[in-house]
């Protein structure tokens, strides 16, 4: 079948140092909460090994022996306390455990986070919005169970196996002997099930990733797929997907259901062994019974960790695919980054130089071509051009979202690379087509949070903006939340909404990015009031589709190929649509016509 999608080949590692000795590094600020976890298990544990004993001496000294029935009695209320105080120093160590554990990967993702929004927009180009959540939260937690559930709980099984083998040869050598017999076969089981495990759930994690990846476009997508009908098509896809991942949960499924049966058989055999070895020597007043009591149930603890073994293995496996995925994430360098000295940037003016800019997305397949010009400050410029012709493309760059490959961009007659990126972005303000908004209320929204600008400036620049009014209609005003991306409001509002935003922060480089390509005619004439405001004192950049934005541009440039060129004014430019719209003329020539 043709799928429109490729997904990423994500491979499940192995046990790798490396990566493990960085996990560890988040759990070195709590290695007192830990070992005293450790502690906890190593008591409780201790606890649980005493247990079988106590029922021994219970057995051969008091039951079978000549021990009285009042001590028999207390050995009884000793085997509660124990139980009791074992029970009560489990909550204790799971409690302070999860907490731990719940703290660490506080840390990670508060890390993960502030590296995300440290790095550069190309990155963000090449990683899908899904996978990057993903690695915040579900890698994460991933994480949180390998802390919680196997670093630790390792340790514990180790105490546990280890205590059950030496007090088995301390109560009978020969007995623990026979019953140890069996080792070599569980080794060979659990060596069989890690070869066959470890393909099989690899493969489950990547089918399963593809499920993630194909849900969450879908779901960002819902709009355009339920415009072009294609939520049968949709289904069938996604069908064939689900499918994959469930015969690989099938094959992981047989895996575990040999494994498990497999362990069942062996402690079947080494309990036979047992019985048939120790009842014989019990019978023949070799041994007490109660040893061989103890020795049943010690058999018992003994498997215990080994029926665990497969869970285990598919959490560290987890933990390492997750933990792999979020630090080559966090090894991600920034592509535009701060100078090692940067430059101060005050009091800007806002005159703008491109001298022989060259800019490519990949290696030479060049978007501009050794543009150059001169901006002056408080002049609007204007920038036309056919779609996919680089106008985008060179307001990115006056930001830095993106570096020029050769050439410079200056401010005030100083290379955007000497200053901090945060200094040259709080001068420009940009004002996109597809305007984001985020899911605070309208104020938040404005003012990004910030505690500098008063209720009355709030409200000074939501008039400027013509926002204030249709503000003023909400239910809560500047108060009402605004939901996911702001959909609530019409595309109109959310420009007004933008275009307050940058008059509260007040830039001195005014960006207008193709802003009033799907407005009505009425919201445009409200924008264009706004246009006028914003731009007045300040160096502007419009870049624009419909000619009617550009009316009051002091210099328009129209770029194609790549190459910039300046039209001596605007009427020489609609005089001149076809010859430099070419297939554009028609619509352009309607908006002619409007005028």
């Amino acid at each position: 079948m043709h799928e429109y999608h490729h997904f990423h080949d994500e491979s499940t590692p192995g046990y790798d140092p490396h990566i493990f000795k960085r996990l560890l590094l988040y759990a070195r600020p709590y290695t007192g909460l830990l070992a005293l976890s450790l502690l906890l298990i190593f008591t409780v544990t201790a606890i649980q090994l005493a247990q079988p004993y106590i029922l021994k001496v219970a057995i051969d000294d008091y039951i079978l022996g000549a021990g009285s029935p009042e001590g028999l009695q207390k050995l009884g209320i000793f085997f509660l306390f124990v139980y009791v105080t074992g029970m009560l120093l489990h909550y204790v160590q799971f409690n302070i455990l999860m907490q731990t554990g719940q703290r660490i990967i506080n840390d990670l993702r508060t890390d993960v986070f502030s590296h995300l929004q440290k790095l550069s927009i190309p990155f963000f180009d090449r990683n899908p919005v899904g996978k990057l959540v993903t690695r915040v939260t579900n890698d994460a937690e991933t994480l949180n169970e390998m802390y919680t559930s196997f670093l630790v709980n390792l340790f514990k099984d180790l105490f546990l196996l280890l205590g059950i083998i030496i007090i088995m040869l301390r109560l009978h050598t020969e007995l623990a002997l026979i019953s140890f017999s069996i080792i070599p076969l569980v080794v060979l089981i659990i060596f069989l099930y890690r070869k066959k495990a470890r393909p099989a759930f690899r493969e489950l994690r990547k089918q399963l990733t593809r499920i993630n990846a194909f849900f969450a476009e879908n779901i960002a997508g819902i709009r355009i797929i339920q415009v072009f009908f294609q939520e049968k098509e949709r289904s069938n896809l996604f069908r064939e997907i689900n499918e994959h991942h469930f015969l690989a949960s099938l094959q992981e499924i047989k895996i575990f259901a040999v494994f498990r049966p497999a362990m069942d058989l062996t402690r079947s055999l080494a309990l036979t062994l047992l019985l048939w070895y120790g009842s014989g020597a019990v019978l023949q007043g070799v041994i007490p019974f109660g040893i061989l009591f103890a020795f049943i149930n010690y058999l018992d603890q003994f498997f215990r960790p080994l029926y665990d073994i497969s869970d285990k293995y598919s959490i560290l496996q987890s933990a390492m695919a997750s933990a792999e995925r979020i630090f080559e994430l966090m090894d991600q360098k920034e592509e535009v980054a701060d100078p090692l000295r940067p430059k101060a940037l005050e009091d800007v003016r806002g005159a703008i130089d491109f001298e022989n800019v060259w800019f490519a997305y990949t290696n030479e397949d060049w978007v501009l071509k050794d543009v150059s010009f001169k901006i002056k400050p408080g002049q609007k410029i204007a920038v036309v051009g056919p779609t996919g012709a680089g106008k985008s493309s060179l307001v990115n760059l006056i930001n830095r979202f993106y570096d020029v490959k050769k050439g410079a961009i200056k401010i005030d007659g100083q290379n955007i690379k000497e200053f901090a990126l945060q200094d040259l972005r709080r001068h420009i303000g940009v004002v996109h087509q597809d305007v984001f908004l985020f899911s605070g209320s309208v104020k938040e929204n404005i003012t990004l949070n910030s505690l500098s600008l008063t209720s009355r400036r709030l409200e000074e620049v939501a008039q400027a903006a013509n926002a204030y009014e249709f503000i003023q209609k909400l239910p809560q005003q500047f108060d009402t939340p605004l939901g996911e991306r702001g959909l609530s409001l019409s595309t109109g509002q959310r420009q007004l909404l933008a275009f307050a935003r940058i008059l509260a922060f007040n830039p001195a480089v005014f960006i207008l990015d193709e802003a009033t390509a799907h407005l009505d005619t009425y919201t445009e004439s409200l924008l264009q009031e706004t246009l006028d405001y914003a731009t007045k004192g300040r160096t502007s950049v419009i870049i624009a589709h419909r000619l009617s934005t550009i009316k009051k541009a002091d210099r328009i440039f129209l770029i194609s190929g790549g190459q910039l060129t300046e039209i001596k004014s605007f009427e020489e430019l609609t005089a001149n649509l076809y010859r430099y719209f070419g297939e554009m003329y028609k619509s352009k020539r309607r908006e002619k016509e409007e005028w």
